[in-house]
């Protein structure tokens, strides 16, 4: 028998094969992960033109995006008011949007989004509309009657929060153990062979997105500073407990665990000091506002603006901020969420502006689901398809992609009930078109995505 024991093993087929490694390569106390060796094609330099960047913001608690798009000609608000209920917004407050691929229909923003809507006039910004989690496409039929094509564990926070972030398994309803992100980063990380510090940078914590077979992120404080920290060469006393530490990683271990564990922290040091030094002389970038969005933003563009120094070719950032789940009070909270998004997203852009990275980079929003079309009396309650916003200079904006619903409550076509929007685009589809800006093929999308071809098309069209 040729068993291999954890004793013959290696410490790469240990780390690759069977036990741990931490989601964020900079903190020592990360969430232990299981990897598994990817078999997959991987992108040569000579493949890669100019540096890109792919910005997650993700909104968790499940936006409102009803009120974040509103149908604007009178007839179709007419029908958005009867529906919404305590939710409607006054069409006089709304921010009327000029779309270059009209449907017929008129659409606004809502009032707190004045920085998105300059955006989108000028051509920088798009809306995706409907987008959800999806296995195959879904009729109402097919909602009804349980069809295996439904998603696991619709309107869930945690399992919808999983599901974007991971995309959907395709041979079964079992969470897929890395995000699409990650598998991006595992498609292109060999163009950084290079670079000690990983194309994944997360500014709000671990994530399922950003968890790849080969590739883990790298984990920042959300004002750029990394998350290691042991008081390294503050004072005395800090520096030689620092040395101490340093010393007992240093040593040789026969516990692979220890082992992997001092060689996985030895890196995150080396890193994090690569990192800080790297971003030392960044851009205060004063134009972003100082929230917590607006400070992961800001540290996203200082590393964006020192990308050579640190080697990146390709680079995926996730920045997230949360209280979406608005089933109480929603008015006036969800008018100061959309506010602070909107500040955030705008100050961002024109921090990349100023160094002339805007075509560069693109930020897309995400979120856990949308939200009920009628009222539960103060808000809303846990939906499922979702309108979002798609920003960066190389963005075909000025424009609405996708289907947005038709509106009338138990008449629609994609109404699962009191307005839960079955999507008519899958969170593969809005992915898998800004994986292919980013520089994923055709032929290896299916890898990022595995229900892409379940799909009539893998590409909106939304990025030049």
């Amino acid at each position: 028998m040729n068993e291999k024991t954890p004793n013959s093993m290696t410490r790469r087929q240990f780390m690759r094969q069977g036990v741990c490694a931490a989601v964020g390569t900079s903190s020592l106390l990360s969430t232990i992960l299981n990897l598994r060796q990817l078999n997959a094609a991987t992108i040569s330099n000579s493949d890669i033109d100019g540096y890109k960047a792919l910005i997650c913001i993700f909104l968790y608690g499940g936006n409102d995006a009803s009120n974040l798009l509103v149908p604007y000609d009178l007839n179709n608000y007419n029908i958005y008011a009867q529906g919404r209920q305590q939710l409607t917004l006054q069409r006089d407050s709304l921010i009327k949007l000029n779309i270059n691929n009209s449907d017929g229909r008129d659409f606004a923003l809502h009032p707190s989004m004045q920085g998105t809507s300059e955006l989108f006039e000028q051509g920088n910004l798009a809306l995706v509309s409907n987008v959800g989690t999806l296995i195959a496409p879904v009729t109402l039929q097919d909602f009804r009657n349980g069809s295996p094509a439904l998603p696991p564990h619709l309107f869930s926070h945690s399992d919808q929060q999983v599901l974007w972030q991971t995309s959907v398994p395709h041979e079964s309803n079992a969470y897929s153990p890395t995000g699409w992100g990650g598998r991006i980063a595992d498609l292109l990380h060999s163009v950084h062979n290079n670079s000690s510090v990983s194309m994944l940078v997360s500014l709000s914590g671990n994530n399922f997105f950003q968890v790849g077979e080969t590739l883990l992120p790298y984990r920042t404080s959300n004002n750029g500073s990394s998350i290691f920290r042991l008081g390294h060469g503050s004072n005395e006393r800090d520096t030689a407990r620092f040395n101490a530490f340093k010393q007992m990683l240093d040593q040789d271990y026969g516990n692979l665990m220890e082992d992997a564990f001092a060689d996985i922290s030895n890196n995150a040091i080396n890193d994090a000091d690569t990192f800080n030094t790297a971003i030392a002389d960044a851009n205060d970038f004063a134009m972003i506002p100082n929230s917590s969005l607006g400070n992961q933003l800001r540290s996203i563009a200082k590393i964006i603006q020192k990308h050579e120094a640190l080697g990146m070719k390709r680079q995926i950032f996730f920045a997230a901020t949360g209280g979406f789940d608005t089933h109480g009070p929603q008015l006036g909270a969800h008018a100061g969420l959309l506010g602070g998004i909107d500040s955030a997203m705008k100050g961002f852009n024109d921090a990349l502006t100023s160094i002339n990275m805007q075509d560069s980079a693109t930020t897309f929003t995400a979120s856990d689901f949308g939200r009920t079309f009628d009222s539960n009396g103060r808000g809303s309650d846990h939906g499922w398809g979702s309108h979002h916003l798609v920003m960066g200079g190389a963005v075909k904006g000025k424009q609405i992609y996708g289907n947005f619903p038709e509106l009338a409550l138990g008449a629609s076509p994609q109404d699962a009930g009191r307005g839960r929007w079955i999507p008519t685009t899958s969170v593969d589809q809005y992915g898998a078109t800004l994986a292919k800006w980013f520089g994923v093929s055709d032929t290896d999308l299916p890898i990022v995505f595995p229900n892409i071809n379940n799909f009539a098309t893998a590409d909106l069209g939304f990025m030049s």
